[in-house]
């Protein structure tokens, strides 16, 4: 599809320099930085979730060690989050 945009000359010489180096179209370089964005947006979005949901087990472990007493509730902690991040990569 074709669209008119405005771009200011900065921009637009990035683009072309982009452009030449890579040996690609202006138009190639500009529709790669929209998926580059929405891409990063979408990872970046995935992270804030996985903070969240620790966020909520640590407040559940901490709740459960005031509720229970006295237990080893960091080491948990730090076991479930290695259990987290090794199954996420």
């Amino acid at each position: 599809m074709r669209i008119n945009i405005t771009v200011d000359p900065k921009t637009v010489r990035l683009a072309d320099r982009l452009a030449r180096r890579r040996k690609t179209s202006r138009s190639a370089i500009l529709r790669d930085g929209v998926h580059a964005l929405a891409e990063n947006q979408m990872r970046e979005a995935d992270e804030r979730s996985r903070q969240a949901r620790r966020r909520r087990a640590a407040d559940n472990i901490d709740r459960l060690a005031r509720e229970f007493g006295d237990w080893p509730a960091e080491k948990i902690l730090r076991e479930a989050r290695h259990r987290w991040d090794k199954g996420a990569k």
